[in-house]
């Protein structure tokens, strides 16, 4: 991933029914066998075209430890890029595809080390700290350029806080952390001062996290409605061209000021990067073998272990590896609309966990890969288990129970009813693979719940969600290196339109544990209180928590130069827009293979 992403630092949305924010765990597709490919014409590159970066003698600072003094600046990948969000401004219509095209594109002032527990300076060059802790100074580079030609000054970042505090646009994820602060001072031209109004141990990285947005360009407009265009930047690509439902490709910028700094070295390689939108993981697959992505990594076990192993990865032109690295473990699970009357009896939620045949579908579906979650935290704990939370094994006995106690009762046509009304569940997808779905349907049926699955479009789905329109809703969180809850879980994100507390939780002890943790600097015992706070959530379950598993799938086509852990030290496959390059030399072996039909040495399987 680019290393000054926010997720980086803090957990943000992966939504495995929305497909786009699917992580390499995730289940949601299956697929059909092909043939192996056929060297495709215009792969090839050669020594010449690709020569090794020079150092630039006038760069300045640290190198980042992942990128590699091998990397060549040359050639283009195609990667799959999901469905086509309704927006890449991911600002106001948060997805993982569309972060990772804006931090392709803009940059925050400082970002945390690639390898270490330490600031990095991006756009900005220096900054101070006051005594207090409670107030930041920046200093953006004077080299600093947007992709224009025009300076990016303090104004710039000052800029971003007045787009995303202002009440008009539709940014809550990213208001709630910038709360804390008073308006951005211009202190001159390049010299911006952030004050927090109140102490927090993430106020440094919040103001740390701020970006430069293009005042000359986009000053009076509403930002609700750039969505596609991005005519000027920061950042070390640009959008070249854009078919709409088709794909998006991005131009690297030769003349990108970033290149001046030391640690963008042996970075951002390709010339150009294409991005496909195809939902079908199954059509995806099948596209990869021909080529038509470079690189693809694999989400659902069935394709993983059925249908991975055609002719091209047993020549070894096609690289399969499992890769393990240290990446924060985030959650999945049905988030349940605590907003609705009949979720708000946490027995009914508590049946609706014992329903749901996590064991079956783990053994049928996904060939015993993953653990089953009992935490919305588990990389806190030993074995990722929560050892004081219920494991929730399929009961449908206890379910029934739960269901009685909470005042519900079947009626003569087998349908569990309270009051009169019966109890009914409609699950909102834009998925095509329903397995799963349709499996928790089934169990919820025979004990008396009314479940339907409504499949819709990925913008349908995403206006449902942000209107809090639906019932359960099939979710996969990612985790960040800093963890902070409060966006996720506090009451007065609840009803905010677009809210990352999917689930609509308000509770009391939640809030006054994330208010506890927010004063509290020193990084165990804050992991202290997040425990803390696993357990009330264990106790109010807000989520029908599904698996996770603790390792990443991907398939790619062996001509590329990758680092030495493939992908980056916390991140998973979008490390390789950020690192990876054309290997003149893998690529000339790969098409000689490829047409004398001989094999290549395979690499190794799994990477640790």
């Amino acid at each position: 991933m680019n290393t000054f992403s926010l997720r980086s630092l803090l957990a943000v949305p992966m939504a495995a029914a929305l497909a786009f924010a699917l992580v390499a765990c995730n289940e949601s597709g299956d697929s059909k066998s092909g043939q192996a490919a056929k060297s495709k014409k215009g792969t090839a590159v050669s020594e010449a075209d690709c020569p090794i970066l020079p150092l630039d003698s006038t760069a300045t600072g640290e190198f980042d430890p992942i990128a590699s003094k091998e990397a060549r600046a040359c050639g283009s990948i195609t990667l799959w890029g999901s469905a086509m969000p309704k927006s890449f401004n991911m600002w106001e219509d948060y997805n993982s595809f569309s972060a990772e095209l804006m931090n392709m594109m803009f940059e925050p002032l400082v970002s945390l080390h690639t390898t270490e527990d330490r600031e990095v300076g991006i756009l900005a060059d220096k900054w101070d700290v006051s005594e207090d802790g409670r107030t930041f100074t920046f200093h953006v580079d004077p080299r600093a350029e947007w992709s224009d030609g025009k300076s990016i000054t303090a104004e710039d970042v000052q800029f971003y806080y007045d787009v995303i505090m202002d009440e008009k646009n539709l940014t809550p994820i990213f208001k709630v952390g910038l709360s804390r602060f008073e308006r951005p001072e211009v202190v001159d031209s390049l010299t911006v001062r952030m004050t927090a109004k109140e102490s927090h141990w993430g106020n440094f990285w919040e103001a740390a996290g701020m970006l430069a947005f293009p005042k000359h360009v986009w000053g009076g407009k509403d930002f609700n409605k750039i969505r596609y265009e991005f005519p000027v930047v920061s950042g070390p690509y640009i959008i070249k061209t854009f078919r709409e439902d088709r794909f998006v490709e991005l131009q690297r910028r030769s003349d990108w000021w970033g290149f001046k700094k030391n640690w963008n070295h042996g970075k951002y390689n390709f010339q150009k990067i294409r991005y496909r939108f195809m939902n079908d993981q199954t059509k995806a697959l099948e596209a990869f073998k021909k080529q038509d992505f470079n690189a693809y990594a694999i989400y659902t076990s069935s394709i993983w272990m059925k249908q991975t192993d055609f002719d091209a990865v047993q020549k070894g032109w096609a690289v399969k590896q499992r890769i393990y690295n240290k990446e924060p473990i985030g959650f999945q699970g049905m988030a349940i609309n605590l907003r609705k009357p009949q979720f708000q009896d946490v027995r009914v939620r508590r049946a609706l966990s014992y329903l749901l045949n996590r064991e079956a579908m783990n053994e049928k579906y996904m060939y015993g890969q993953y653990f089953l979650l009992n935490s919305y935290y588990p990389d806190l704990w030993a074995n990722n288990q929560n050892p004081t939370a219920p494991v929730y094994s399929y009961n449908p006995e206890k379910a029934r129970a739960l269901f009685a106690e909470a005042g519900y009762k079947v009626n003569g046509e087998g349908v569990l009813e309270k009051d009169g009304k019966p109890f009914a569940i409609n699950f909102i997808t834009s998925q095509e693979d329903l397995r799963h779905l349709t499996l928790f349907q089934e169990d919820l049926k025979k004990v008396g719940v009314v479940a339907t699955i409504e499949q819709m479009s990925q913008s349908t789905l995403r206006k449902r969600l942000d209107d809090a329109d639906f019932d359960l809703y099939w979710v996969n969180w990612g985790a960040g290196r800093l963890r902070d809850p409060e966006a996720s879980w506090i009451s007065t994100t609840a009803m905010q339109k677009g809210t990352n507390n999917l689930a609509g939780v308000q509770d009391k002890v939640v809030d006054s544990l994330i208010n506890l943790q927010k004063t509290e600097f020193d990084l165990a015992k804050r992991n202290e209180i997040l425990k803390a706070l696993d357990n009330r959530l264990a106790e109010i379950v807000p989520y029908v928590l599904m698996w996770q598993c603790d390792h990443h799938r991907i398939l790619y086509w062996n001509r590329y130069g990758t680092p030495e852990k493939i992908l980056d030290q916390f991140n998973r496959e979008d490390a390789i827009p950020v690192y990876w390059w054309v290997d003149p030399v893998k690529s000339a072996a790969l098409d000689k293979a490829m047409k004398s039909g001989e094999s290549l040495p395979i690499p190794p399987f799994d990477i640790r």
